[in-house]
């Protein structure tokens, strides 16, 4: 007859345990996120970032990109990162940016969401929610690791949103765990739609 072990490990030292490797991570339990390295008076980072178009009689689709200077002297930016396309929280912040086009609009500013998903994941994400904006791939990481956004442990951007103006300055930073409200960056649009 074979003995059997089983590994006690006293409650005490387990929270001791997990709490050490928080610590050797560089990540207190339950604190907040580092901010991002780019800040408000900061020149936004230049980037280059793809997506698909809508699907053609024959299911085809384009790849085109978008390039964040394209807009500058012409339009204010907003920059939504978001963890992951179709999580609950993303699928609802999206959605509200959707609903809020068109005085994003009327306030002469481009909303652009960006995930580190694939294009397809994001064309298929921008279709289920009938989007009228560009969801962009950051799949290489490299945008938002420029922003100071990227999460290395989780592989995912962090819930940020960058509000850029005409010139290309970050006017207004927001951050959250949860879906953000664009309410928020919509009133920073009206204002700099004041300033010429």
């Amino acid at each position: 007859m074979r003995a059997r072990y089983a590994l006690r490990i006293p409650p005490l030292a387990l929270v001791v345990c997990l709490l050490a490797a928080a610590f050797a991570s560089g990540q207190t339990p339950g604190a907040a996120p580092p901010p991002p390295s780019v800040k408000t008076g900061d020149t936004a980072p230049d980037f280059t970032a793809n997506y698909l178009t809508a699907a053609d009689a024959n299911g085809r689709r384009d790849r085109k990109s978008v390039k964040l200077s394209e807009f500058r002297g012409q339009k204010n930016v907003v920059l939504a990162f978001f963890p992951a396309a179709f999580s609950p929280g993303c699928t609802s912040e999206m959605a509200k940016y959707q609903e809020n086009t068109g005085e994003f609009n009327s306030n002469n500013t481009v909303i652009l969401g960006m995930s580190v998903d694939s294009v397809w994941a994001n064309v298929a994400f921008a279709e289920k929610l009938g989007v009228q904006f560009h969801i962009l791939s950051d799949a290489k990481r490299d945008i938002s690791r420029s922003y100071g956004v990227f999460d290395d442990q989780s592989a995912i951007a962090r819930r940020t949103t960058f509000v850029i103006d005409r010139q290309g300055v970050v006017q207004k930073v927001f951050m959250a765990q949860e879906a953000l409200d664009p309410a928020h960056a919509l009133a920073t649009c009206a204002l700099l739609k004041e300033v010429k």
